[in-house]
Parts: C-alpha cells; structure tokens; sequence
C-alpha cells in the first residue's frame, strides 16, 4: 500500500464548526450499485464516518449516474451538484471516458476543467478529484488500451488547478493483485471490498481515517 497524504485544505473542512454539505459526482463506480450487492459504497461509508466524528448535521449528497462520462457532469451539473451548494464536491469520472480513446484525452481534460471551474465559481466548494480504481484484463477494452492515459491527465489535472487529488488508481497498483483481484465485482467495477480500499484512500487523504478508534475505518479488507 502506498503511503497517502492527508491534504490539510480536507482536515480544515471535517473540522469546521458550522454543518457542511458533501456532494459525490460521477459515474456507476461513485453510485455504488448492483457490483456492490447492497454492500455499501465508498461515499456511504464516508458518510457514516462523518457521524462518527459528531458531524451528524453534515449532509452527504450522491448523484452519481451510471454510464456517465465527464462531458455529462458538465451538461448537468446544476441539478446533481450546483444547487446544492455543497462545502465540497468529490469527482468520480474517468472509466467511461477512455471511450474516447487516446484522441479524447485532450477534449476530456478540457471539459474537466470547466466543471471544477464551474464548481469553484459558483459555489466556492472544495473540489477533490479522483483517479479510477485499478482494473483487470476482463475490463472493456477501452478501459484496458486507455485507462493509465486517462488517469495521467487527471493526476495532471489535479496540479494544474490545484484540487485535492484522491489517487485510488495508484493505491490499488500499489497492493498486490491477489488481494485486488478481490476487490472487483467485474473487469472495472469495484465489489464492496473495493469500496472499503476506496473508502479507506478517500478517509486518508481527507483526515479521517482512525482505524484505531473507528468502526466505519475498521474494515475487512482482503
């Protein structure tokens, strides 16, 4: 497992006084459905985290649609996010964006721009940006041939304007595949073991990870 940063703009957040409004955007991996069977997803998790901490007024809003890409977060961002007026705002995309192949790269970056601009302009939130999970060679093929350039240009992304990078995509490459092997209800579909690693990456780089003293961070994962 590589060593993940806590980013002190996250620790200042779960730490503030006044209730906060956490909103969870993206595609099919942040919705948490059917691969999970029931289990809970990684923004359920954090939630329940939140509770634990005392945070019992925060609200946790999770919009995330299967099937969509980065280019769908941008026609429809006003209703699964900006009227909400979240505190922060946490990016899931990237699977189904290697759809577009090594050409789409460019268009994706740039649209992924102007959704954290959007985000940062009209609401001031926080934005956190995520690399996808790791995958296996059953993956689609799009997934397969493209994924590591997608992830890249997200990395890149998080530099250029400065958001909080979750990086699951590294986290899982850097753990055994015998044990991520495991974590998958599908070629590219975290089961709810994966969600407990992605659980556990997203906790640690926003400061809340206490396996010591928490039940929603003592998590069996194999």
């Amino acid at each position: 497992m590589s060593r993940t940063v806590t980013d002190p703009r996250a620790r200042e957040l779960v730490q503030a006084a006044e209730p906060r409004t956490w909103s969870f955007i993206g595609d099919s991996v942040t919705a948490a459905s059917w691969h999970t069977w029931g289990g809970r997803g990684y923004p359920e998790l954090f939630h329940e985290r939140l509770r634990e901490l005392g945070r019992v007024r925060d609200v946790v809003v999770n919009a995330a649609v299967s099937g969509w890409r980065v280019e769908d977060l941008d026609g429809d961002l006003e209703h699964v996010c900006l009227r909400h007026h979240p505190h922060a705002v946490v990016i899931g995309t990237g699977l189904n964006d290697t759809k577009g192949g090594a050409d789409g790269v460019g268009a994706f970056v740039s649209t992924y721009r102007r959704v954290v601009e959007r985000i940062r302009h009209t609401t001031g939130a926080l934005v956190v940006v995520q690399t996808p999970n790791g995958t296996l060679p059953t993956a689609p093929d799009h997934v397969v041939r493209h994924l590591d350039r997608y992830v890249e240009a997200i990395r890149s992304l998080a530099r250029d304007v400065d958001a909080v990078l979750v990086d699951h995509h590294s986290a899982w490459a850097a753990t055994p595949q015998d044990s991520t092997f495991h974590w998958l209800g599908h070629g590219c579909h975290p089961n709810a073991y994966g969600h407990r690693a992605m659980a556990r990456t997203l906790m640690q780089v926003l400061g809340v990870w206490d396996p010591g003293s928490s039940r929603a961070c003592r998590l069996t994962i194999p």
